[in-house]
């Protein structure tokens, strides 16, 4: 790891267990990088949710945006570096950009975190003294102004789960990596394996728990030549309550 405040870089080996049966780390894989990347960073500055946890606060994920260029395989080393480059009023922004050992550019990121009260149940403004930890100079990865994701008009696809304690985070609630894996279980096999995923944005709306049943939702937005795009939903069977939102690209390989 190399640490330099309001910069931070760490390297990756991508295990066995990461990798799909070509031995090419999956989506997921690399997401859950950028993630514990971003974790150990907040934990080297003393930001992290454990560091909230006194205050009655946590982080909670908003948005992600990954962009994928070529996914690594096993055994292969990838360097992740991630910075926070923006804070507004109820929104901090981290970026990440991903290589390989060769310094090939593998995938770049950005992100959104709001901070709850844990017992309100709502978003509070940012701390100020959180804008000294933006990196200025380094700036955005990947421009995004994070606008509203495109609501599913109609459903092409779809599958139903039910929330394993396996799925849960510190917070009891899904990890956001979940989210992403139930959302790609639901997309047709011939796109899933005659086209390379691309691109992902994501919207996190709203939380769910151990014992719920989750079904994901597929339209096909757009296909044309060698390219597709995908409009995501996630909701709770119960209340029919919407807790993700997605957009994936995929292109030919």
């Amino acid at each position: 790891m190399e640490k330099q405040g309001p910069f931070w870089e760490e390297t990756f080996n991508v295990r066995a267990y990461e990798v799909d049966h070509k031995g090419q780390a999956k989506f997921q894989t690399l997401f859950n990088y950028l993630q514990e990347a971003a974790s150990n960073h907040a934990a080297f500055l003393k930001l992290s949710k454990t560091d909230f946890d006194r205050m009655g606060l946590t982080w909670v994920l908003s948005r992600f945006h990954v962009r994928v260029y070529h996914y690594p395989f096993w055994n292969q080393h990838v360097k992740v570096q991630t910075w926070p480059s923006l804070k507004e009023r109820l929104f901090a922004l981290r970026d990440f950009e991903m290589f390989d050992e060769k310094g090939k550019a593998l995938a770049l990121a950005t992100s959104s975190w709001m901070m709850i009260d844990f017992k309100a149940r709502r978003a509070v403004r940012l701390p100020e003294f959180l804008a000294e930890y933006t990196n200025q100079e380094k700036g955005r990865a990947l421009e995004d102004t994070f606008e509203r994701l495109p609501e599913l008009q109609t459903t092409h696809h779809e599958k139903e789960f039910q929330v394993r304690l396996s799925d849960l985070d510190m917070n009891r609630h899904v990890n956001s990596a979940v989210y992403i894996d139930w959302a790609l279980e639901a997309v047709p096999e011939e796109i899933r394996t005659q086209q390379f995923l691309h691109e992902v944005e994501v919207n996190y709306r709203a939380e769910a728990v151990y014992g719920q049943r989750i079904l994901s939702q597929v339209e096909i937005a757009d296909r044309q030549n060698d390219q597709t795009i995908l409009y995501h939903r996630l909701l709770r069977t119960d209340r029919e309550q919407e807790l993700c939102r997605m957009v994936s690209r995929w292109r030919a390989k």
